[in-house]
C-alpha cells in the first residue's frame, strides 16, 4: 500500500464529509451490526462499513478492509468470550470524533491549514489506519481515498433506515445469521459511474495454512521425554502497551505466549513476539516457541488446552508429532489469571 501522504485537496474533501456525517449522526439509529458493503472501483476486495456510537461512548465510522476482518469482528461480538483487543487484530480504517486533546500535532496542523474549527467533546474528526498488531496511525493517500468513499456511502444509505426499523432489523439479521450484506457496486471504473445495490452472500474463507518452524533436534529430544498426566493451558494475547522502536516509526503491540500448568498455575514458559512485518510472524513462531518451552521440561504434558480454533490450528501439527492431546476449551482460568497479573504489573510501571 502506498505511503504517499494525502494532498490538501483530499483533506478538504474528507473533513467536509466528516462534518456532514457528524451533523447526520447516523449512530442515533444505526447499530454497529448493520454492516454496509461496497466495492472499491480500483480494487477487488469488498470493504464493509460499521457505524459506531449507539452506546454513546465511541462515535466513529469504521471500514473493515477485507471480509476476513468483518467476520473476525462478528465472531467476537456473538461469541461467548468477547475480547476488546480483537479490534487491534483487524485491518480497518476509522473516522472517529474525539475530544481535542486526543488529536496529535499532525492532525492539528491539517485542521489549521484548512482553517477549520470544531467545538465541544466528541466533535473533532480523527482519521486513523489500523493494521493487525499495529498502533493506530495516520492515514496515507490511498487509505484516505477509501475512507472518503465510505463516508459518501454512509451519507447516501443510512438516512433511509432512520424511520424503517423493520428493514434495519432485517439488514442486521441477514448479516449476522446468513452472511448476507447490502453491497454497493459501481457499474464501471469511471469515477462518475453510478452505484447499484444488491444483497450479496459471502462465504467464510478458509484460514490460510501456517507452516510451523520447528527445530528438528529439539523435536527429537522432546519426543523422547516421558508423557505425564499433567495438563497445560497455552494462549497468545496482545498486550495493550505499544512499543515504538524508532522515533517516527509506527508503534506495534507486542504479543505474549504463555504456557501455564493447569493444576498449579506454574508458568511453564513465556515468550514475547513482535507482529512484524505482519501479525503472521507471531502465528509462524507459535509452535516453535511452544516446542522450546516443552523441551526444557522433564516430561511431556498429557494434554494441552487452547482457547480458540485459530490457536489449535497453529499447534495441531506439533501436538500430533509429540503425541499430546490438544483440546479447545474456554475459559482457560490459569492463563487468564497470568495475563491479568501481567497487565496489572505493566500498568503500575
Amino acid at each position: 500500500m502506498s505511503a504517499k501522504k494525502p494532498t490538501m485537496e483530499q483533506w478538504q474533501r474528507a473533513y467536509s464529509l466528516a462534518a456532514e456525517v457528524y451533523a447526520l449522526a447516523p449512530w442515533k439509529w444505526m447499530p454497529e451490526t448493520a454492516y454496509l458493503g461496497f466495492s472499491d472501483p480500483k480494487g477487488i476486495s469488498p470493504h464493509f462499513i460499521s457505524i459506531l456510537g449507539q452506546l454513546g461512548e465511541h462515535f466513529a465510522i469504521a471500514v473493515y478492509r477485507r471480509v476476513e476482518d468483518l467476520f473476525l469482528i462478528i465472531d467476537d461480538l456473538v461469541g461467548p468470550d468477547a475480547k476488546p483487543e480483537v479490534i487491534l487484530e483487524t485491518s480497518q480504517l476509522q473516522l472517529s470524533f474525539e475530544d481535542r486533546d486526543y488529536l496529535r500535532p499532525e492532525d492539528r496542523r491539517v485542521i489549521k491549514a484548512l482553517k477549520l474549527s470544531f467545538r465541544g467533546r466528541h466533535a473533532w474528526p480523527c482519521f486513523r489506519s489500523l493494521l493487525p498488531g499495529q498502533f493506530p496511525w495516520h492515514v496515507n493517500s490511498e487509505e484516505l481515498s477509501m475512507l472518503t468513499l465510505a463516508l459518501e456511502h454512509v451519507l447516501a444509505v443510512t438516512p433511509r433506515f432512520k424511520d424503517d426499523k423493520k428493514e434495519l432489523g432485517r439488514l442486521v439479521i441477514l448479516g449476522l445469521k446468513e452472511n448476507v450484506f447490502l453491497m454497493r457496486i459501481q457499474r464501471s471504473q469511471d469515477s462518475n459511474s453510478e452505484w447499484w445495490e444488491s444483497m450479496v452472500e459471502f462465504e467464510r474463507l478458509a484460514e490460510p495454512e501456517i507452516i510451523p518452524e520447528l527445530d528438528e533436534k529439539l523435536l527429537e529430544h522432546t519426543k523422547c521425554l516421558p508423557i505425564a498426566k499433567n495438563k497445560i493451558e497455552v494462549d497468545i494475547r496482545l498486550m495493550p502497551d505499544p512499543v515504538q522502536e524508532r522515533s517516527g516509526e509506527r508503534p506495534f503491540f507486542p504479543f505474549i505466549m504463555l504456557a501455564v500448568e493447569q493444576a498449579s498455575g506454574f508458568i511453564v514458559g513465556h515468550e514475547v513476539m513482535r507482529p512484524k512485518p505482519t501479525l503472521d510472524a507471531v502465528y509462524q513462531r507459535a509452535a516453535g516457541e511452544l516446542l522450546g518451552m516443552l523441551a526444557k521440561q522433564e516430561e511431556r504434558p498429557g494434554k494441552i488446552y487452547v482457547r480458540t480454533e485459530k490457536m489449535a490450528s497453529l499447534l495441531r501439527s506439533l501436538c500430533e508429532k509429540l503425541d499430546i492431546r490438544l483440546t479447545v476449551r474456554t475459559p482457560l482460568r490459569q492463563t487468564e489469571r497470568a495475563f491479568a497479573l501481567m497487565e496489572r504489573t505493566a500498568a503500575r510501571n
